[in-house]
């Protein structure tokens, strides 16, 4: 009995598939890994699309600027 015991974790036994689901993780982590770098570099390449008008409106929209303020500082942007 002991023996047999011995084989059957020598040979791999019930730990065995903790070998290959690993290795199967591996790459789809990796593959996971690139595309969240991609898209994180697309969504900071987006900020530099922004017009100033645009910050100006979604500024005035928040309510951190009064309507004056909006147009004024709109004539100065244009």
């Amino acid at each position: 009995m002991r023996q047999l015991c011995f084989e059957y974790f020598n040979r791999g036994g019930m730990f065995r598939w903790m070998g290959g689901g690993l290795m199967m993780l591996f790459p789809i982590l990796l593959i996971v890994l690139i595309f969240y770098f991609f898209n994180k570099n697309d969504k900071n390449n987006n900020i530099e699309n922004v017009t100033p008008l645009d910050i100006l409106k979604k500024r005035y929209a928040r309510g951190e600027i009064t309507k004056q303020e909006f147009e004024s500082m709109k004539k100065d942007i244009q």
